[in-house]
């Protein structure tokens, strides 16, 4: 079988069984081919004509599926991208998702990228945000954080992956071992879904960790903690960036005004929806 007939049939498989769209069947093939391979876009365009050994057809089809089980394809690769850049992922920690570079963008916007900065990341799962950040701020101190022994492991070996001596990683319950006043930045995507949201139900995140998506307070808890004790792990004129759900920036922003942030942005995903919200601590 030839390259284009194998992704037509993985193209039908994953629109039946998934109820996927002609465009995400297109682009979940790609992956899954790309992936099986080890080769990039441009080499599979050139060798739709390439006939397949049957291992490598017998390898790919069982990557189908086991996405057909709706499991994720980040967990069946044991790996995705995020801001560019490879993570080894598995099911202790959230997959990396697109929304999430806001956050990243936001800072890299906002600071000088040759600064000697401390960045702590709350809650960093797999290292995504940190490790974008300490790819980017090379000059910059950056300590990662995660409540999950199993999630910082995953950091530590993301950390090593890209061989940056810039970031350390910390296993700690919010701010429990945090030290205080250290920090220019302060960033964190925290679990913010309410426990009855609909969403819940998706096939696709039965498979991530649920401690990692639900906040008690019909979403709130965390978030509430973060920008509550925040100010007192800032330096004077530090900045807390946070990501939070699609309904929540009213009640965040006046989160931050209660606890006496400043210069206060809220900021749209490529979606339009505002999904990040910083402030400045008031001196």
């Amino acid at each position: 079988m030839i390259i284009q007939e194998l992704n037509l049939e993985i193209r039908k498989l994953l629109s039946k069984n998934l109820g996927l769209t002609n465009r995400e069947a297109e682009i979940e093939s790609r992956f899954i081919l790309e992936h099986s391979l080890r080769v990039d876009h441009t080499y599979l365009i050139k060798n739709y004509g390439l006939s397949l050994e049957t291992n490598k057809i017998k390898k790919i089809m069982n990557f189908v599926s086991d996405r057909i089980s709706h499991k994720p394809l980040a967990y069946i690769f044991k790996e995705w991208k995020f801001y560019d850049m490879g993570l080894h992922i598995n099911p202790n920690v959230l997959i990396p998702r697109q929304d999430t570079e806001l956050l990243v963008d936001l800072i890299i916007n906002q600071h000088n990228d040759q600064g000697k900065i401390n960045i702590l990341d709350l809650g960093t799962g797999s290292g995504a945000i940190g490790i974008a950040l300490g790819n980017r701020f090379q000059n910059a101190k950056i300590l990662l954080s995660d409540i999950s022994l199993n999630a910082t492991n995953i950091a530590k070996k993301n950390i090593l992956r890209h061989k940056l001596k810039n970031i350390s990683v910390i296993q700690s319950d919010w701010f429990s071992k945090i030290p205080k006043k250290q920090f220019e930045v302060i960033v964190s995507n925290p679990p913010y879904i309410d426990k009855s949201d609909v969403h819940l139900k998706d096939e696709g995140l039965l498979y991530e960790p649920q401690e990692a998506l639900i906040s008690k307070q019909e979403g709130y808890a965390d978030i509430i903690e973060i920008i509550k004790i925040s100010p007192k792990f800032l330096k004077p004129n530090g900045t807390l960036y946070i990501e939070h759900g699609y309904n929540q920036h009213k009640k965040v922003h006046q989160l931050f005004l209660d606890n006496n942030f400043i210069k206060i942005k809220q900021n749209e995903d490529l979606n339009g929806i505002i999904r990040a919200t910083s402030g400045k601590i008031k001196i």
